[in-house]
C-alpha cells in the first residue's frame, strides 16, 4: 500500500508499506481523507509537538475517516463509513477510572511518534475508537469531526456560555467550530482575531458578530470598544502563538475565564500574575476531547455545524507535500488541506 512517510522537518515523501492485519478487537480501514491538522504542522515545519519529537520516518495525520474493509468480527459490517478517534486509553488507570479517558495515563496517540499516522491507504484501528457516519456525509469532510470534537469538549469546560460576550482568538478549523459552538451554546456576541482576511470572511459566514484582522488592526482596542470598555467574559486562544493568549488575557473582564486551546512553538508561557490575580481570572486548558464523537456527529448529522467552509484544499496522496507546504504557509485562504489517499 501507499504510504505518506515524514523523513524529517519539510521532508515527506510517497512510499510502499506492508498492508496491516487487524488484530483482535480491530478493524481494517480503507482510508479516504486525512486533514492536516495544527500538531501535525509542529512536527513537519519545527520537528516536535509539545516536545515529542521522532528518530526514524513515520507516518503523519490523525484526523482521519475511511471505509470499513473488513470488520473482523467486530459490530461493524463492511463498507460502513467511520471517523477514527486518534486516542486510545488503557481504560484502567486512575483517570481514566474518573471518566477522564483523554487523560489517560497510558495513552496511545494515532501519528504521535513513533505510533503510525493515518496518512496511508489502509489503517487498523480499534473498532471502540471508530464511529460510524451518516451515509450522506461526504468522507472528505468527516475527519473534520476530530477537531470539532475538541470545540465541543472546549465549550464542556466554558463557564456559563449561554448570554456571554465571547472572544475567540484564531480562525482556524479549531477556532471555527468553537466560534459555531459558542453560538449554540446562547453565546449573546462572537468576536473573532485572525491575520488571515479570508479566515475572518469563513467567521463572518458562520456567524461572528465583529472579525478583527490581526495586523491591521488593534485587538484588544476593538473588544474594549465593542463592550464598552468592559471587556468579554469568555475568551478562547484557539491560535497558539504567545501573542494570542495575551491578547484574550487583556481583552477578559474582570472574574472572566480564559480557555486555551491552541499550542504553542516554543513550550512556555510568558504571564503577568499581577493582572490574573487583581482580576480574579480563571485560566484553563483544553486536552483534545473526551468521549465527544457522539455529539459531534449528530449536531453535523443534523444541520446544525457546518464542515464545508472549513476544509478549503484536497490533495491526492501524491501531492502530499503540496498539500503540507500549503497548509504551513496557509496561502489561498487554506483553513484545513486534507489528502487523499
Amino acid at each position: 500500500m501507499r504510504a505518506v512517510l515524514q523523513y524529517g522537518v519539510h521532508d515527506v515523501r510517497l512510499e510502499e508499506m506492508i498492508p496491516p492485519v487487524p488484530g483482535p478487537g480491530e478493524v481494517l480501514i480503507r482510508v479516504r481523507a486525512v486533514t492536516i491538522c495544527a500538531s501535525d504542522l509542529h512536527i513537519y515545519s519545527e520537528g516536535n509537538v509539545g516536545g515529542v519529537t521522532w528518530d526514524g520516518p513515520f507516518v503523519p495525520g490523525h484526523e482521519a475517516a475511511g471505509i470499513v474493509e473488513d470488520p473482523n468480527g467486530t459490530h461493524f459490517a463492511e463498507g460502513t463509513p467511520v471517523v477514527l478517534d486518534p486516542a486510545v486509553a488503557c481504560f484502567g488507570c486512575d483517570m481514566c477510572n474518573e471518566g477522564l479517558y483523554h487523560l489517560c495515563r497510558n495513552l496511545k496517540f494515532l501519528d504521535l511518534p513513533p505510533v503510525h499516522g493515518a496518512m496511508r491507504e489502509l489503517i487498523v484501528w480499534p473498532a471502540n475508537r471508530a464511529f460510524a457516519l451518516p451515509e450522506s456525509l461526504d468522507l472528505t469532510l468527516a475527519p473534520l469531526i476530530e477537531p470539532l470534537c475538541v470545540a465541543v469538549h472546549a465549550l464542556e469546560l466554558a463557564s456559563h456560555p449561554e448570554g456571554a460576550d465571547v472572544l475567540i482568538a484564531g480562525c482556524g478549523a479549531v477556532g471555527l467550530f468553537t466560534l459555531q459552538m459558542a453560538k449554540l451554546h446562547g453565546a449573546k456576541r462572537v468576536f473573532v482575531t485572525d491575520p488571515v482576511p479570508e479566515r475572518l470572511a469563513a467567521a463572518r459566514e458562520l456567524g461572528a458578530d465583529l472579525a478583527i484582522e490581526v495586523g491591521r488592526q488593534a485587538p484588544v482596542a476593538e473588544v474594549l470598544a465593542a463592550t464598552n470598555g468592559r471587556g468579554v467574559d469568555i475568551a478562547f486562544e484557539a491560535a497558539g502563538p504567545q501573542e494570542a493568549l495575551k491578547q484574550c488575557l487583556e481583552a477578559v473582564r474582570p472574574a472572566g475565564e480564559v480557555v486555551v486551546i491552541g499550542i504553542p512553538s516554543e513550550d512556555e508561557y510568558r504571564l503577568t500574575p499581577s493582572s490574573l490575580r487583581r482580576h480574579e481570572m480563571t485560566l484553563r486548558f483544553v486536552r483534545r476531547q473526551n468521549e465527544n464523537y457522539p455529539e459531534a456527529i449528530e449536531l453535523v448529522r443534523q444541520g446544525r455545524i457546518r464542515l464545508e467552509p472549513v476544509l478549503t484544499h484536497r490533495f491526492p496522496i501524491e501531492r502530499a507535500q503540496e498539500a503540507f507546504e500549503l497548509a504551513e504557509r496557509k496561502g489561498e485562504g487554506a483553513i484545513r488541506v486534507a489528502v487523499l489517499p
